[in-house]
C-alpha cells in the first residue's frame, strides 16, 4: 500500500454504517407534547391513541345520483314508479315510500327508511314525474351502510403515527379538531472560526463569509423542528464553552460547524471530552472524515466539519436521520439506485467516498457524471448535483461504463 493510500486509510475511524446506527441509537424521540389544531398538525407524530367519536357515514348514504326505491318493485327491466320526493346531502327525505314509487336521490344523501336499493340515474328514463327502469334493480344497490368507513370507539390511529392529508381529513370527519402530539424537537446551531464574517459584512483579508451556518438553517427548514441560530462563535475557548453550555440546557441537540479536527484552535472536541461525552469524532467517508458525536448537558451533540461540503454531505447522511428520530418519525435507509457511469472517477482506497454527481435518464437508462470539482470546499459543485456516487471504501476509483451505485439528494435532502 502506497503512502497517499495509508493516508487514507485509519483502522480507528467508524463506517458509515456504524456512525449512523450509533447516532440513531442515542437520538430517541422527544417526550413532551403539545395539544395542536388540525390546521398545524400535518406531518406531527401522535403523542396517543386516537379514536372514533362516531360511526362515519352515519346512516344509510347513497353512492350514486340516481333513484331510491324498492328493488321488488324494479325486479323487470322496463318497471314504471312514480317519483314523490327528492333527498340531497344535508337535505333527507322524511316522507313514507309507497309501493311503486321512488324517491330521487343525490350522492351522499341519506337513503330513506322504505327504500332498499339506489338505481344509478344512468339506468333509467325520465317519462315527467315517472321513471321507468332500463334493467332489472339489484338488492341493496349503490348504498353505504352506517360505519362502513369507520365504527365509533374503533382505533383510528396509534400513538406514533404521522399526520399527513388522509389522516387529517379521517379525524376531521370525526369532527376530532385537535390532537395531542410530540412536540418539535428544539435544535441550537452556530458555526464557529475567528476567519467567518456576516454575508451582509465586506471581507478582510483571510476572512470568508459564513455560508455553512445559512446552508444549515436551509436544511434545518425542512424539518419539523424549533432552531435557534446563535451566530458565529470566535476562536475563543472561552466562548465556545458558553455557547455549549448554554445550548445543552436549552436544546435537544446541538449543530456546529467547524472546530471538530485536530487543530490547535480547535476547542469544540477538547470541552466535549472534558465537560460531556464524545461518541466519536472520525468516520471513514470522504467527504466528512472529521464529524463529532456525543452529548453536551441534556443535547445530543453533533459537530460537523467546516468544510461545507463535508458539512452538507454529514447532515444528509447523519444528522437529517437524527432529527427524524427524534420528532418521533420513522427513519429508513436512504434508497440508492443503479446507474451506468459515463466518465472515469478518481479515488483512492481507505474511506467511502460520496462524489457529487448529476444523475438523469438517457434512452431509458439511468446514466451518472461528476457535476465538477471534488474538493471539500467546493460548494458550487455540489450545488449543481443531485446526487453521490457512492464509491465503497476499498475501491481506487470507477472507470467509465461501469455501473455504479448512486444515492439521490432527494432521499437525503
Amino acid at each position: 500500500m502506497n503512502a497517499a493510500a495509508c493516508d487514507e486509510f485509519d483502522p480507528t475511524a467508524l463506517t458509515v454504517e456504524q456512525a449512523r446506527a450509533a447516532v440513531l441509537e442515542a437520538c430517541r424521540a422527544v417526550t413532551g407534547t403539545r395539544t395542536r389544531s388540525l390546521e398545524t398538525a400535518t406531518g406531527r407524530v401522535l403523542a396517543a391513541d386516537v379514536h372514533a367519536r362516531l360511526d362515519v357515514p352515519p346512516a344509510r348514504v347513497s353512492a350514486m345520483d340516481g333513484y331510491a326505491l324498492r328493488a321488488a318493485d324494479a325486479r323487470e327491466a322496463g318497471s314504471r314508479l312514480r317519483r314523490v320526493g327528492q333527498a340531497a346531502a344535508g337535505h333527507p327525505w322524511d316522507g313514507t315510500l309507497p309501493p311503486g314509487s321512488c324517491v330521487r336521490i343525490l350522492t351522499g344523501a341519506v337513503v330513506p327508511d322504505d327504500a332498499d336499493t339506489v338505481v344509478m340515474q344512468e339506468h333509467v328514463t325520465v317519462e315527467g314525474d315517472h321513471i321507468r327502469c332500463d334493467r332489472p334493480a339489484a338488492d341493496n344497490a349503490n348504498i353505504r351502510g352506517p360505519g362502513e368507513d369507520t365504527r365509533s370507539g374503533e382505533r383510528l390511529y396509534p400513538a406514533g403515527q404521522v399526520l399527513g392529508p388522509a389522516e387529517i381529513g379521517v379525524l376531521a370527519s370525526q369532527g376530532i379538531s385537535e390532537v395531542e402530539v410530540l412536540r418539535k424537537p428544539r435544535v441550537v446551531f452556530f458555526s464557529t472560526g475567528d476567519e467567518l464574517v456576516p454575508v451582509d459584512e465586506p471581507l478582510e483579508p483571510g476572512q470568508i463569509h459564513d455560508s455553512n451556518r445559512h446552508m444549515l438553517r436551509s436544511l434545518l427548514s425542512r424539518y419539523a423542528v424549533k432552531a435557534r441560530d446563535y451566530g458565529i462563535i470566535p476562536d475563543d475557548e472561552d466562548a465556545v464553552r458558553e455557547a455549549l453550555e448554554s445550548a445543552g440546557r436549552e436544546a435537544d441537540l446541538i449543530l456546529t460547524t467547524g472546530g471538530v479536527s485536530v487543530g490547535d484552535a480547535d476547542y469544540i472536541t477538547r470541552i466535549l471530552q472534558e465537560r460531556g461525552e464524545v461518541g466519536f469524532w472520525k468516520i471513514a467517508m470522504k467527504p466528512g472524515r472529521p464529524l463529532a458525536f456525543g452529548r453536551f448537558g441534556q443535547a445530543r451533540f453533533v459537530g460537523l466539519p467546516g468544510n461545507p461540503v463535508s458539512a452538507m454531505a454529514t447532515f444528509g447522511l447523519f444528522v437529517g436521520p437524527a432529527l427524524r428520530s427524534l420528532a418521533g418519525l420513522p427513519v429508513g435507509e436512504p434508497r440508492t439506485l443503479r446507474a451506468r457511469l459515463c466518465e472515469d472517477l478518481r479515488k483512492r482506497p481507505g474511506r467511502t467516498d460520496y462524489q457529487r454527481a448529476i444523475v438523469e435518464t438517457e434512452d431509458g437508462v439511468d446514466v451518472v457524471r461528476s457535476a465538477g470539482g471534488q474538493g471539500s470546499h467546493q460548494l458550487s459543485a455540489i450545488s449543481r448535483a443531485n446526487a453521490f456516487v457512492v464509491l465503497p471504501r476499498e475501491a481506487d476509483g470507477a472507470r467509465a461504463g461501469e455501473w455504479v451505485e448512486v444515492l439521490p439528494f432527494s432521499e437525503l435532502y
